[in-house]
Parts: C-alpha cells; sequence; structure tokens
C-alpha cells in the first residue's frame, strides 16, 4: 500500500493538543522523570540531592510549560504550513523558549537558584534542549505518520467491506426495468431512478455517516424497487422512534433489508411482511430487523451468504465505532431478528423533531 504522505489540512496533527489539562499533566510528569534521570547521572543514587531536584524542576519545568503554551497558540494558527515549516517552527520556539529562562536564571535569579553559572552553562543547555526537541519532534512525526498510515489502512478496509455490500438484486432490477418499458414507462423510469441512486450510494466513500432520513430513503428506494418483482408477496412496516438527524453509517440498513427479502421473502410463495423498529434511547441506537421464516429450511448457499454478509456489516460498524457496538441474530420458530445497536452521542436533542413514519 502507499504510504500518504502529511500535506497542510495533516500538519496540524503534528503536535498534540497541549491545551488540555491531561497533556500538561503528562509533561508535568514527564518532565520529572527527565530531571530524576539527569541527577542520577550526575551525582548517582546515594548522593541524591533534593535541594537540586527542586532548583533543576523549577527550571525545566518553565521551559516545559512555556513551550507547551507556546506550541498550543501556534497549533491553533497553523493555516497554510506544511509539515516541515511546522517542524522548523516548533523547534526554533522550544530553543528560545530555553534561551529566555537560561538567560533569566542567569542574570535574575543567579543567587537563588543557580550559582555562579556563565556561557558555558548557557551553551550547555541550549544543546541538550536542541537534542531533546529534535527526538520529541521526531517521535511526533512518527506518530503522525502511523496515524495516516492506520487512517489509510482503516480507509481500504471500510471500502473493501462496503463493496461487498453491493445490491445482488442488479440483474433482477434491470429485467423489470426492460419488462416495463412498453408496459408502463413512468414506473421504468422511477426504477431507474431508485437504482442509480443506490449504487451512487454504495460508491461513494466508506465510512461516511448520513442522517437516518438518507438511509431511510435509500431503503425506500431499494424496496420500490424488490416490490416490482415480488408485488403484494412483500410488505414492510416502518417503527421509528428515533430523531431523523441523527447520524448512520451509509447502507447499514439496507443491506439488512436485503437479507430479510432475500431469505425470508423471496423463498415463500406466500411471501410476508418485513418488521422494521428503529429507536434512540441513552445515546445509542437500536435497530430490529424481523422477517418471516421461509417453510422450507434454505440451502447451504444461501446461508453461507447470509452469514458473509451479516459478518460484514458487523466488521464496518466494528471499524467506525470500536467494541461498543452490538450486533446479534435470533432465529424464533417463525422469524428471524436480526438486531443491532451502536453508540449515537447527540449533543442535544432539543429541536429534533420526532420521526413520523416513512411513507
Amino acid at each position: 500500500m502507499q504510504q500518504s504522505h502529511p500535506t497542510h489540512s495533516t500538519a496540524a496533527e503534528l503536535i498534540p493538543d497541549l491545551c488540555q489539562v491531561r497533556a500538561v499533566l503528562w509533561l508535568v510528569l514527564f518532565s520529572e522523570a527527565l530531571v530524576i534521570v539527569l541527577i542520577l547521572l550526575s551525582s548517582g543514587a546515594f548522593d541524591f540531592s533534593w535541594e537540586f531536584f527542586g532548583t533543576l524542576s523549577f527550571y525545566v519545568l518553565w521551559v516545559v510549560l512555556i513551550s507547551a503554551a507556546c506550541l498550543c497558540r501556534v497549533r491553533l494558527h497553523v493555516g497554510r504550513l506544511t509539515l516541515n515549516q511546522l517542524m522548523f517552527i516548533s523547534f526554533i520556539i522550544i530553543l528560545l523558549v530555553n534561551l529566555l529562562v537560561s538567560l533569566v536564571s542567569m542574570w535574575g535569579l543567579n543567587h537563588f537558584l543557580f550559582e555562579n553559572h556563565g556561557w558555558d552553562w548557557l551553551l550547555r543547555n541550549q544543546f541538550i534542549t536542541a537534542i531533546l526537541a529534535a527526538l520529541l519532534l521526531h517521535y511526533f512525526h512518527a506518530q503522525l505518520q502511523s496515524r495516516l498510515r492506520l487512517r489509510s489502512e482503516m480507509q481500504a478496509r471500510l471500502q473493501a467491506l462496503q463493496s461487498r455490500i453491493r445490491p445482488h438484486f442488479l440483474f433482477n432490477s434491470m429485467n423489470i426495468i426492460a419488462s416495463l418499458i412498453h408496459v408502463d414507462p413512468d414506473k421504468a423510469e422511477k426504477a431507474v431512478e431508485d437504482l442509480s441512486e443506490l449504487f451512487r450510494a454504495s460508491l461513494k466513500e466508506a465510512g461516511v455517516e448520513v442522517s437516518l432520513k438518507q438511509e431511510l430513503d435509500l431503503c425506500k428506494k431499494y424496496v420500490h424497487i424488490e416490490s416490482l418483482r415480488l408485488n403484494e408477496r412483500l410488505q414492510v412496516k416502518w417503527h421509528i422512534n428515533a430523531p431523523l438527524e441523527i447520524k448512520i453509517p451509509m447502507l447499514t440498513l439496507q443491506p439488512i433489508i436485503e437479507n430479510a427479502i432475500y431469505y425470508g421473502i423471496q423463498p415463500s410463495a406466500k411471501g410476508g411482511l418485513i418488521d422494521i423498529d428503529i429507536s434512540y434511547k441513552n445515546n445509542r441506537v437500536v435497530i430490529l430487523v424481523k422477517n418471516p421464516l421461509p417453510t422450507h429450511a434454505p440451502n447451504g448457499r444461501h446461508e453461507k451468504g447470509n452469514q458473509m454478509a451479516l459478518e460484514n456489516i458487523r466488521h464496518r460498524l466494528h471499524a467506525l465505532y470500536g467494541e461498543d457496538v452490538t450486533m446479534d441474530a435470533v432465529q424464533e420458530a417463525t422469524n428471524f431478528i436480526m438486531k443491532i445497536s451502536y453508540p449515537c452521542y447527540v449533543k442535544t436533542l432539543a429541536g429534533l423533531k420526532k420521526s413520523r413514519k416513512p411513507s
């Protein structure tokens, strides 16, 4: 896989968000650990000086915290800086902060903190700071490259998973459209439009989240196409108890309805009812799809295909939401129930209208 290179938009990701309290706490702990290492290297374990520890900690913390504050401001105003420009500016900022603190320590606080430290001490501090700053920025750069690589791999994985969830009813749909062209041109035109919308959605970038309303619109187009083939054998009942504005990964519900039709409705001569229930509670979206089981057991090929499609959806949801996703399939005596639950945090539900049944 070709490795992606950071651009202007990713340059801001080089420096962590040092404005957060947690990041500052880690910097303080790292600084204290560095001070202890420096004292142990210079004096040994048995001659550890707590006075020197306090003095050196005071100096190092001032350098680290002032540098963090400056880098925090720089991160907010990266603008059009390239990655190399941002690394160079960050390196210079750290050196300048260290130089400023060193000069203040030499001239203003020499009698209180350090004794008879001159230019040699100042030059040595600059060299040490330059080495540590270079190592730190190199670490940030390596972390950024790793994140970009993982992001690229995840995007490729999502695209591969989504590409397997393409509607397999293409040929049936084309045959239906061909048969309707002379009998009912309007229906044929509507079917072509619905089919194009479904495939346009399946070709979009993987991992895209859309509103529940958009996903339901796609599902209704798919159901409309299948109803032209199955006629009255296919019935769908919707129970939407969630705001239509909540987010859902594109092509999450449609493949489940596709499975319900393909393995529940199509094999039965009488057809049946697909019951779809979507609810939102406690910052979680719960999707329930229930379809009747055919009177005769499906062959092994159908069972395998069903499991493959469900596993693809499961992997795609886990890639987007992590382990906080549940996906259960329950087979009852006469029904097959698919249940999906994933986290969806809405800042506020004020102003969100309650969903109504799609027409």
